[in-house]
């Protein structure tokens, strides 16, 4: 197939045309041609794995203040039912089920205000194939700092249907690099709730740009967190619509590239620019994340970054090729950080070979890894007066309470009345001057099991099992996993425990 770049150069002049006297006469340009092709190509053959997300309020979960309102049709099949919020999403592989279908799409697609524990969700969510026919849906993970989610769709719903599985055709997931500026793309969605007779609505851009930082409400779960405020999106040339939000960015092949996201702009200024979420390794390792149904983690060093510009970095002592570097204003006392050997006041110039301009760049390489990795760094000592390499193990980035996170699986079932995670895996349980201690976390404790009998409560630390050191969760099940009898713990306030089965 002839590159995108030959094929727009022969279709500028078929969009410029000849004059109008000549333009019945002019033949159409092969390139225009060949351009349309692969547009209609690829637009029938992805299709069918486009939906329509509609979410929904239930009715008479919020009680109107005018009791003569009529209520709004709530049926989705029914040919006048309006969805409260809409959006789109694309048909994937269960990787642990072949048989099975997932939807994925953003997060602000599905998620609406959190539901106090006990209480009963006030929306719904459906979802509309390109043949019409729709089914419910219920969110499998959900992951606010990248703005993705997992719908999973019921055998039973799907058959009431008239749906099978295995005849929604899912789109593959793979790690594709970054495209580069001026590639041609083609875009599936649901402009306005248009499409939500499940019909998707076709549109093109060319990528303007990658690497670019979002810009994103501060009303929604875990935005301030965003891994998109950090420099991941690629803009595209075209304004997306709301409702187009979780629509795949196809190249001429139809390779996915990446799942457009309709993001806000900032204090209500319009933009003509568009943004997608690409698919390269990172994301692509968060998404087979959500799909297993399991919380999406992040890295975390435990340093408080500042950016050296230019000028600053001029007056350092050393010589350097790159623009900028992040400077470890701060390393928290048993962190990753401290542990690998970083010291306040390090410039830091690259990880894994990958330059660090600014903190941004710096919490990018760290944060989209996830824990448990080994990086690469590069630093600079003022002190010392030389370069200093070294390698950092990272440990997990604190999850808030309220974040939005959904996660229907565990890594690693209850043992014997615990769940534990990285010291730092929840924010609750971290210090205030954000020490590292070398043990995991007790983030819950069922009532009347081993663990609650023996006095363990949620936020504590333990530290060893069995005299082995437990600095993880792998860690510790690695060792407790194994054992059939009472199983003794140390925790890090001195107290020593066992737990029978």
């Amino acid at each position: 197939m002839r590159s995108s770049v030959t094929i727009l150069a022969a279709l500028v002049p078929f969009l410029i045309g000849p004059s109008p006297v000549l333009a019945q006469d002019a033949p159409v340009p092969a390139g225009a041609l060949a351009l349309e092709r692969s547009l209609v190509q690829v637009a029938q053959r992805v299709e069918d794995s486009v939906v329509a997300i509609a979410r929904y309020q239930v009715p008479g979960s919020t009680p109107s203040p005018n009791p003569s309102d009529v209520p709004p049709t709530v049926d989705p099949d029914h040919p006048d039912f309006i969805p409260n919020e809409y959006g789109t999403g694309i048909v994937v592989s269960d990787p642990g089920d072949t048989t099975r279908r997932l939807i994925l799409t953003c997060f602000h697609v599905v998620t609406g205000p959190p539901v106090a524990a006990g209480q009963n969700p006030t929306h719904k969510l459906h979802v509309r194939f390109s043949n019409r026919r729709g089914c419910p849906a219920k969110i499998l993970a959900a992951d606010p700092r990248s703005d993705l989610a997992i719908l999973e769709l019921s055998p039973t719903d799907l058959e009431q249907a008239g749906l099978q599985a295995r005849s929604l055709k899912p789109l593959n997931i793979n790690a594709t690099p970054l495209p580069p500026k001026g590639r041609f793309v083609l875009l599936l969605g649901n402009p306005f709730a248009i499409a939500r007779d499940g019909s998707a609505s076709v549109g093109w851009a060319l990528i303007s740009n990658t690497r670019r930082h979002a810009v994103t409400p501060g009303n929604r779960p875990g935005t301030e967190h965003s891994i998109h405020r950090l420099g991941t999106l690629l803009q595209l040339d075209k304004r997306l619509r709301h409702g187009t939000s979780g629509g795949p960015v196809l190249d001429l092949n139809g390779r996915l590239l990446g799942l457009t996201t309709a993001l806000t702009p900032h204090d209500g200024i319009d933009t003509p620019a568009g943004f997608a979420i690409p698919l390269d390794k990172p994301i692509t390792r968060i998404i087979n994340t959500l799909r297993k149904g399991l919380e999406v983690e992040y890295g975390f060093l435990g340093v408080q970054p500042d950016d050296v510009s230019t000028g600053q970095l001029a007056g350092y002592s050393g010589e350097f090729d790159q623009s900028g570097a992040a400077r470890a204003a701060r390393v928290f006392r048993g962190s990753p950080a401290e542990r690998a050997g970083i010291r306040s006041g390090d410039l830091i110039l690259a990880v894994d070979t990958e330059p660090v301009r600014d903190r941004y760049e710096l919490m990018r390489h760290v944060e989209l890894v996830g824990p448990g990795r080994e990086l690469a760094i590069e630093l600079w000592r003022e002190t010392t007066r030389r370069r200093v390499h070294v390698k950092a193990k990272l440990g997990k980035w604190p999850l808030p309470d309220r974040s939005g996170m959904v996660a229907s699986k565990r890594r690693h079932p209850t043992w014997r009345g615990l769940d534990v995670d990285y010291p730092t895996g929840r924010r609750r349980f971290v210090p205030d001057s954000f020490e590292f201690p070398r043990a995991v976390v007790v983030t819950a404790v069922q009532p009347g099991s081993s663990a609650a009998e023996s006095g363990i409560e949620p936020g504590d630390f333990i530290e060893s099992a069995v005299g082995q050191r437990t600095e993880t969760p792998a860690d510790f099940f690695r060792v407790v996993n194994s054992r059939r009898g009472g199983v003794s713990l140390k925790l890090l306030d001195g107290r020593q425990v066992t737990l029978t089965p």
